[in-house]
């Protein structure tokens, strides 16, 4: 669900994540069975589309996981999340992707950020020829928008999110419950000026194309 900053319902996320914590690549039987799993509830619940994406060892893409997954999926939409970054051979899966019927292919362009990328996703966009919605992820902001749109990038993902202060006054320092290198007592949130900036630079490049 969203919610403004004063906590009232904005709405409701019309795209669920199906993935085990922590893993872009390989799973298990098991792992396999509980994503499954999780599409289905997702539809059931009406979610308007999944993300899902799995690959095997070689670095290509599991297709006859995918294919379950996509026949799990029924009528919702399907976007194929960041795997591809880590996959052997991007036009290769792109091609795949398509023949799978996945609607959007979510890449930074198989780089750190997608202006690092920017190349390998323009790239992806004329091969992919429409077939396949190609939504530019990883450090997308205002300032790197109109580069990336004017390399035929029409879709944009962001987080826009700022880091806010812990209210914790006690601190232990010594001990980490999450990944190395992140604090403890930083909390991620999405900042609404961030959105707007971000949909002001989109508004005018695409009021500039017409």
């Amino acid at each position: 669900e969203i919610r403004t900053g004063d906590g009232r319902m904005a709405g409701h996320a019309g795209f669920a994540g199906c993935r085990e914590p922590g893993r872009r690549r390989g799973y298990s039987k098991y792992e396999k069975e509980l994503i499954l799993e999780q599409i289905q509830a997702f539809r059931e619940e009406g979610a308007q589309g999944v993300v899902i994406g799995a690959l095997l060892p070689d670095g290509s893409f599991d297709l006859e996981f995918m294919e379950e997954c996509m026949k799990a999926a029924g009528n919702c939409k399907v976007t194929c999340h960041r795997a591809f970054d880590m996959c052997q051979d991007p036009f290769e899966a792109l091609e795949a992707l398509i023949n799978l019927g996945v609607d959007t292919l979510l890449t930074s362009g198989q780089e750190p950020s997608a202006l690092a990328g920017a190349n390998c996703l323009e790239a992806l966009a004329a091969k992919a020829e429409g077939r396949i919605h190609i939504l530019a992820g990883a450090g997308v902001s205002d300032a790197v928008i109109k580069p990336l749109y004017e390399k035929g990038i029409r879709h944009f993902h962001l987080s826009a999110k700022i880091e806010l202060e812990s209210a914790m006054k006690y601190r232990n320092t010594r001990v980490s419950m999450g990944l190395p290198g992140m604090s403890e007592y930083m909390i991620w949130q999405t900042d609404d000026k961030k959105v707007r900036s971000a949909r002001m630079v989109l508004d005018e490049c695409s009021g500039k194309e017409a």
